[in-house]
């Protein structure tokens, strides 16, 4: 009985700020300068761009650093590097559910600009602000013509095929 009234006051005694408080979720923004893209992760979306441009202008000098993305919580983002005719841009994308979403979504958005010729995904930033440079991994842009579907050949009838409903039918015999 000793021991449990000398645990019980230990436990009373212990503050609550003892157990770990849970952190609010972290978010991670974005800016971008003609040499690079730099990011910080914060709760507050302030400190997140103004770390992000701070970094920027520290390594991008003389060139203007502009914000480009936050997101809350940070999740899984990417960068990927867009190739135009003749110069290349950077999209960044982030707050993504899993690694394989981040880079299918990628993916679409290359598909899906009409001036990109193809696009490589350059850099992955996991949940917890660990990165990872990307190599080989390029897809197709708008720009380029579509392969084509490679659709298999149907049985579908032509419009000189097509039964107007006067033909006999194989179980009805024709009328005379």
């Amino acid at each position: 009985m000793r021991l449990f009234l000398a645990l019980s006051l230990l436990l009373l005694a212990c503050p609550a700020g003892a157990q770990d408080p849970v952190s609010p979720p972290l978010g991670i923004g974005f800016a971008q300068a003609e040499e690079g893209t730099w990011f910080c992760r914060h709760e507050a979306f302030a400190d997140a761009l103004s770390c992000a441009q701070e970094l920027c202008a520290e390594q991008a000098i003389e060139q203007e650093c502009v914000p480009s993305a936050w997101c809350l919580p940070a999740r899984w983002s990417g960068l990927m590097s867009i190739q135009v005719q003749d110069f290349h841009t950077t999209q960044v994308l982030c707050g993504i559910g899993s690694e394989a979403a981040l880079s299918a979504t990628l993916a679409v958005l290359c598909a899906d600009n009409e001036a990109a010729t193809s696009c490589d995904l350059v850099r992955i930033i996991d949940p917890d602000g660990n990165e990872r440079l990307v190599e080989d991994v390029t897809f197709p842009g708008g720009a380029l013509p579509l392969p084509e579907a490679g659709l298999p050949e149907t049985d579908t009838p032509q419009a000189d095929e097509v039964s107007t409903g006067e033909e006999a039918s194989p179980e009805t015999p024709a009328a005379p």
